[in-house]
């Protein structure tokens, strides 16, 4: 009885110790996962959560400040001579006493240009298909719609492409 019980305990300890590796292998597999971001596998960075790592910058720091440096012609954005639309802001009184002005001429103008894109707008293009009566047969004619234009009102292939 007792030999039997000793099998039975050795089973026992052998049961655990695969149970112990198991465990110690999935332990390792959960560590291994918890210091990998998006930068150091394949993970992507949408994965890394609030714990990004900081960007780190390839300047080297304190040799130069920021912007343009001595020496370096600049370039900067150059007024046009005539404005696509030019608004007037006139001085309708004045600050001190009051005083209306709207009847004064100015006598000088500060100006500033804003560059801008145009808005943009749909460009509509009507398609007329004639109908006549022909004066021999007296039988009514009609044009055909070009292939693709089927509505009376609808969106274009360029439209539909984008």
């Amino acid at each position: 009885m007792n030999s039997a019980r000793e099998a039975e305990l050795l089973n026992i300890i052998r049961q655990q110790q695969q149970v112990i590796e198991r465990l110690r292998a999935e332990i390792a597999e959960l560590r291994a996962q918890l210091v990998k971001h998006s930068g150091n596998s394949s993970k992507p960075p949408s994965s890394d959560g609030l714990k990004k790592p900081a960007p780190k910058s390839q300047r080297e720091k304190g040799k130069r400040k920021s912007g343009g440096q001595p020496g370096h012609k600049g370039e900067t954005l150059e007024a046009v001579a005539e404005a696509d639309e030019v608004v007037v802001h006139p001085v309708e009184c004045c600050p001190h006493c009051q005083q209306d002005l709207s009847a004064v001429e100015a006598d000088s103008v500060s100006q500033r240009q804003v560059f801008e894109l145009p808005p943009l707008r749909l460009y509509v293009t009507e398609h007329q298909a004639e109908s006549k009566r022909c004066p021999h047969c007296h039988k009514q004619a009609s044009a055909v719609f070009p292939e693709g234009i089927d509505q009376p009102a609808q969106y274009g292939e360029r439209f539909k492409g984008l």
